[in-house]
């Protein structure tokens, strides 16, 4: 057996386990990037350099930041209060457990997808609540922002996704 190949599926499993993470709104990039990193420290760096393991590393916190200011400015633009950014977080790790938990009666996969639904769900309830019913906005215009809050999330999923593919295809 090819020893070196067990790293490799390592790697991809723990990146495979990010993209999870980052679907139901958590940083999962690193947990790929930890991948690629131990991959190149099992490989004493034939194929990694330590100079792209700190580049990407870099990248992942950049890309982390990148999903707080594309929501904010997406939220903004849509018309949505600061308040509602906090409320999306909330709502959408609240949503995710709630429902995910639910989802568990359907065993792994029901929680998993329990999960996702709960988190983009848990987001527009919440920030539709908030500025409905604490800023007295208008149901058009707290649809408008609750909209704007999914419509984020799943971009910054997007751009998540497509990086963790791409530790991916380093290792590979």
């Amino acid at each position: 057996m090819d020893w070196s190949l067990l790293p490799k599926l390592f790697a991809t499993l723990l990146a495979l386990i990010g993209s999870l993470a980052v679907i139901i709104g958590l940083p999962g990039t690193f947990l790929a990037w930890l991948g690629v990193a131990v991959y190149a420290l099992s490989s004493r760096f034939a194929t990694i350099s330590g100079w792209l393991l700190l580049g990407t590393f870099f990248g992942c916190i950049f890309i982390e930041l990148a999903d707080n200011i594309m929501s904010g400015l997406l939220v903004k633009k849509f018309g949505a209060s600061k308040g509602s950014m906090l409320m999306a977080v909330v709502g959408g790790f609240g949503g995710s457990i709630l429902v995910g938990t639910l989802g568990g009666i359907g065993g792994f996969f029901g929680s998993a997808i329990g999960s996702v639904i709960g988190a983009f769900v848990g987001s527009y309830a919440a920030v539709y609540w908030w500025e409905r019913y604490r800023l007295n906005r208008t149901h058009e215009e707290s649809a408008k922002s609750a909209f704007a809050t999914v419509l984020g999330r799943l971009l910054v999923m997007f751009f998540k996704l497509v990086w963790i593919g791409w530790l991916i295809s380093i290792v590979w």
